[in-house]
């Protein structure tokens, strides 16, 4: 589990931080090499249906394996994140935290990274938030949406 918080933390870190700063950081922080090695720890357990992992679904495996592989592929002959374009960076990000919130029974807590346009701008700017903040938003919505009928633009009388 502390594994998989601190590669986590690095990768929002590392997702977070300007191309610039990447030369001030440790490079061994950077190299890719330890989210494969845990990652294929990871993979042995849940197939082996061992430890921490035992009591997953058949559903959570499947996910998890899946989503392991693609995130792995996507990394697939880099050597550090700053070989990752900003998405890949917020997708690894964002597998590794699902992962960690599957495997500790705890998906409210992880952290989903988005990049968001900035209003006014052409550029996009990385939002992140726990699972269970951006349910309470769409749900905060979805409720002033349905106090209002649908209209935004509808006066009350």
């Amino acid at each position: 589990m502390r594994a998989i918080r601190f590669v986590s933390a690095v990768v929002l870190s590392l997702a977070l931080a300007a191309p610039a700063a990447f030369a001030s950081v440790d490079s061994r922080v950077l190299m890719l090499d330890d989210i494969r090695s845990q990652q294929t720890e990871i993979r042995d357990g849940v197939e082996a249906r061992t430890g921490r992992y035992k009591d997953l679904s058949s559903t959570e495996r499947s996910e998890l394996l899946t989503k392991q592989a693609r995130m792995l592929q996507m990394i697939e002959g880099k050597h550090s994140t700053a070989d990752l374009n900003d998405q890949q960076k917020t997708e690894v990000f964002n597998t590794l935290e699902w992962i960690e919130a599957v495997v500790n029974n705890d998906g409210d807590e992880r952290m989903v990274c988005e990049r968001r346009p900035v209003l006014g701008s052409t550029r996009k700017e990385r939002v992140c938030k726990t699972a269970g903040q951006w349910r309470e938003e769409r749900e905060a919505a979805r409720n002033m949406m349905d106090s209002r009928g649908g209209c935004m633009d509808c006066k009350s009388n």
